[in-house]
Order: structure tokens, then C-alpha cells, then sequence
């Protein structure tokens, strides 16, 4: 519990504990990922319930992703920007990186936060009241699935950072767990189970375009993983109610 504690107050701006201890072994509160997902779309799912009988769903919608990103602090959107920021600047690797630290947006950053943000409202406003609440406990979970794939296996681009905790550092065994969690929680939609293979999939894809890139992950790549996942989530979740 502990653990899973320390890591939802890593990837979440919730606090239960002052100052955690976060020890050597805290990489494998990555296992928790898709928990941590579970709580946030829990409480995505509780306001878009509570603000459907007052809002129509497009404003309803925008609420909630606006909440989403208070939560998280807007951790992954930033990551999303910086790595469309650094990997389609036609820059070498070392500019790349270099781009994808600084702290100001380019325009590659703009404009897909402003995509990531209309695709996620107006599709989940496309939705029924059940169908977006089932979509919203989903889709951290599976960004959060993505994450851990995206961990998996591949080298850290940078010499250091906080990406380095999880980046080539998890077990196979902490992988299984990780799916094995999330295909738990997906039962509560049944026609989402399958997504988790394309988290996998698309995982793979991302990870070696990626190291094309810049020979490795980071921080940032991680969460532009989360975001896009997210986003195709809740296309696939769209396609499959048409």
C-alpha cells in the first residue's frame, strides 16, 4: 500500500503523504500504473456524473479534461508537447534533446496540445452518459498501461532525469503484473479488453520511433505515449459505439 501511495502521489498531484520516502526499490510501484489510472478516471467518472445533470456534454466534457489535467498537473500534455516540439524540428539528436528541455512551446507543441484537447472533449461529448463514464475510468488506465510498456526494454535517452527511474530499469515479471492488473479493470467494459493489445502494439511502434530519434526514451517521450494512448482509446471506444 505504501508503494502504491508513493506512486500515485509521483505521477498525481494527490498528497496523502508528506514528504514519501521514495527508496531504491520504487521502480516497482510501476506494477501500480494502471491503479493510479483507476483513481484518477474514478474521479473523472464522479464529476462528469455530477455535471452532466447540470451542463450539455461538450461543456461537461470540457470541464472534465480540465480536472484531468489539474490532477496530473498537466505532467503528460507537457511531455506531448516537448516531444512534437524536439522530433519534428529537423534538428540532430543533440538539438532534439536539447528542445524537448527547454521550458518554452514551440509551435509543434501548440498545436498538438490544442488537437489533443479538442479530440479528447468531443469525443467523449459524441458519447452517452454511460458510455463517456466507462470511457473516463478507462483511459488513464490505459495511458498509464502504455507508459509501462514504453518503459520496457529500451535505453534512456539522457544521462540523467526522472525518466531514468523507470526507463530500461523494470522487470518482465513487473510488466506482466502492470497488463495483468489493467486487464482487471478493463472488465468493467468488456469490448476494452482488446485494447491492450493495441496499447502493446502501438507501444512497440512508438518506442522504436523513438529510438530512431534519439536512441532511447525519456520523460517526455513517456508522456506523449500516455497522451496519444489516451486519445486512441477513446477512438477506438467512438468506432466501436458506431
Amino acid at each position: 500500500m505504501k508503494r502504491f501511495i508513493s506512486t500515485l502521489q509521483f505521477l498525481t498531484r494527490i498528497t496523502i503523504i508528506k514528504n514519501p520516502e521514495y527508496d531504491e526499490d520504487f521502480k516497482k510501484g510501476i506494477i501500480y500504473f494502471p491503479m493510479v489510472g483507476l483513481v484518477l478516471g474514478a474521479i473523472l467518472a464522479v464529476v462528469y456524473k455530477g455535471l452532466i445533470t447540470l451542463l450539455n456534454p461538450t461543456v461537461t466534457s470540457i470541464f472534465v479534461i480540465g480536472i484531468y489535467i489539474v490532477l496530473t498537473g498537466g505532467l503528460h500534455l507537457d511531455g506531448l508537447a516537448d516531444t512534437f516540439d524536439g522530433f519534428y524540428s529537423s534538428r540532430t539528436r543533440e538539438e532534439i534533446l536539447v528542445i524537448m528541455k527547454d521550458s518554452r512551446l514551440g509551435s509543434n507543441g501548440v498545436i498538438i496540445i490544442n488537437l489533443a484537447l479538442l479530440l479528447k472533449v468531443f469525443t467523449l461529448a459524441s458519447m452517452t452518459e454511460n458510455q463517456a463514464i466507462f470511457a473516463l475510468i478507462l483511459m488513464p488506465v490505459m495511458g498509464r498501461l502504455a507508459t509501462t510498456y514504453g518503459s520496457y526494454k529500451i535505453p534512456y535517452a539522457r544521462e540523467k532525469g526522472l525518466g531514468h527511474i523507470y526507463i530500461d530499469a523494470i522487470t518482465t515479471k513487473e510488466v506482466v503484473y502492470a497488463t495483468c492488473i489493467a486487464a482487471v479493470i478493463a472488465l468493467v467494459d468488456i469490448k476494452s479488453l482488446p485494447f491492450i493489445i493495441i496499447v502493446g502494439l502501438f507501444s512497440i511502434v512508438f518506442k522504436n520511433h523513438s529510438k530512431n530519434i534519439i536512441s532511447g526514451m525519456t520523460g517526455d517521450t513517456l508522456g506523449a505515449l500516455c497522451e496519444l494512448t489516451e486519445i486512441f482509446y477513446l477512438l477506438y471506444t467512438m468506432i466501436l459505439l458506431k
